[in-house]
């Protein structure tokens, strides 16, 4: 079993000994990776379907029997119990979706190390969190094919954090790597193409001008 670049990046981020949620786990590949190598004591697995929790579960028996391990049916924290984890991974879902599933965790999610690695919006996921007192200690960046992904690590500090246009687009932590300069590419094809629909509908444009500036600034 071979973890994807992204799924390796979160796995390097999870504490020894820590206890996982893994939150739409789909195939269960991240806990199943982490127990057999003894990085964590146990996990939860959750998915909101049932099919992807089975090919989970499936996935357990057959290539880590006996792991300490459950599974819940469970859209988000939901049905999982308070302080059942300490660190809690949710990937491949949109920003706006993870933002969601943060909101109705409440205090479940306050209470843990998040990783979060979203697929699209990741500014309005750095917005949800840097405005409702998370902060993303650090970001990291991975590269599967010609795309390249986020992943936050996330703590919740109870004060908000200040951020400018930015931010939501570039995050705070900008590491020389061959890996954040693809994903600089990607946002600025994204942000010269807002640029061109504020241009059409007569919009202002300052605020892109200034975010396809400092693109080009940190330079590829």
């Amino acid at each position: 079993m071979e973890l994807s670049e992204r799924l390796k990046v979160i796995k390097s981020l999870v504490p020894n000994g820590a206890r996982l949620l893994d939150i739409g786990s789909d195939h269960a590949f991240l806990p199943i990776a982490l127990l057999k190598d003894g990085a964590i004591s146990e996990a939860v697995v959750t998915d909101i379907n049932k099919g992807p929790l089975e090919r989970g579960r499936e996935n357990f028996a057959r290539l880590f029997p006996g792991a300490k391990v459950s599974f819940v049916l469970s859209d988000g924290f939901d049905k999982v119990e308070q302080g059942a984890a300490d660190v809690a991974s949710i990937c491949g879902m949109g920003g706006l979706l993870i933002s969601d599933i943060l909101r109705r965790a409440g205090r479940k999610a306050k209470e843990m190390l998040l990783l979060l690695q979203p697929m699209s919006h990741q500014n309005e996921l750095r917005r949800y969190l840097w405005s409702n007192g998370f902060c993303i200690e650090d970001e990291l960046f991975a590269v599967e094919g010609d795309k390249a992904y986020v992943i936050f690590k996330v703590r919740f500090y109870g004060t908000q954090t200040e951020f400018s246009y930015s931010d939501l687009y570039l995050g705070k932590h900008r590491p020389q790597t061959a890996e954040f300069k693809l994903y600089l590419k990607k946002q600025l094809v994204a942000a010269e193409k807002r640029l061109l629909g504020l241009r059409h509908r007569g919009d202002d444009t300052s605020q892109e001008c200034a975010l396809i500036d400092e693109i080009k600034k940190i330079g590829f």
